[in-house]
């Protein structure tokens, strides 16, 4: 059995891709800075009960820490984690092999966003966006990298259509994902050799906590399902199903690729 360690997991798309691997049969490394909402999503919400996420019961709140979190029958381990710090990257990383015995699948899903021009990001914000979303993917790139050669792993990343679609008031948002997309290819041709795979995927806007405040606004929806040639909105479990398929041997192959789930979006 392989392990996964999930980023960002107490987010919609991580609590859907969380459920996708767990259901495929691996074991779970579930990790974010809000480690509340981690330990609420995975007692309480349906996507993420301890039954979907793994073979065994869950650890409890209590397990939550930078350090080993013992696990439970090979259920799913809970793990505190900083992406713009260096050190909470290692020691989750660490945490999750000593725990699990190795690691398998890194996924990149820990993201924000800040709707501002670039006349009205400040320099502050803009570094805070680069270091959640680019370089925390990096930090944990590089954190599980001598574990995923190891394995012979791969690395599945979170990116978006903002990554090559222009849209006003993202200016941090879409500089970030446009980071993401071409470090995944840079990654996938240099960590060939180590035998690890390095993809993404890029929804659309998705249904999430970080969303709510765009899909609140009925003209937005209907301007954007307006661009959306199959007329229906991305939810989180199509992502997860994207890294899924990506994270499995069916994927084998494939390498330093961004798969788009826009809805024909982008071929306008």
């Amino acid at each position: 059995m392989t392990t996964a360690l999930i980023t960002g997991a107490a987010g919609a798309i991580g609590q859907a891709i969380a459920a996708a691997l767990g259901a495929a049969g691996m074991r779970l490394a579930l990790a974010d800075t809000d480690e509340a909402a981690l330990a609420a999503a995975l007692s309480n919400g349906p996507a993420t009960s301890a039954a979907a996420l793994g073979n065994g019961p869950a650890t409890s709140a209590a397990a939550l820490g930078n350090g080993p979190a013992a696990p439970l029958n090979e259920g799913p381990t809970l793990h505190r984690l900083d992406v713009t710090d260096d050190s909470s990257c290692a020691d989750v990383v660490a945490a999750v092999v000593a725990a699990h015995g190795e690691l398998s699948l890194l996924v990149n899903a820990a993201g924000i966003m800040v709707r501002s021009t670039a006349l009205e990001t400040d320099t502050a914000t803009f570094q805070r966006v680069l270091d959640v979303n680019l370089t925390g993917a990096y930090r944990m790139a590089k954190a599980a990298h001598a574990a995923l050669a190891a394995s012979g792993g791969s690395i599945v990343s979170i990116s978006s259509t903002h990554a090559f679609l222009a849209a006003k008031a993202s200016f941090a948002y879409g500089v970030s994902k446009a980071g993401v997309s071409h470090m995944t290819r840079l990654l996938a041709l240099e960590w060939a050799a180590d035998g690890i795979r390095v993809n993404a995927v890029a929804p659309t806007v998705v249904p999430s906590a970080m969303t709510a405040g765009v899909l609140a606004d009925p003209a937005y929806v209907n301007r954007k399902m307006a661009a959306i040639p199959l007329g229906a909105p991305i939810a989180p479990e199509h992502v997860a199903a994207a890294v899924a398929y990506l994270a499995s041997p069916a994927a084998a192959s494939t390498t330093g690729q961004i798969l788009v789930l826009d809805g024909g979006e982008s071929l306008a």
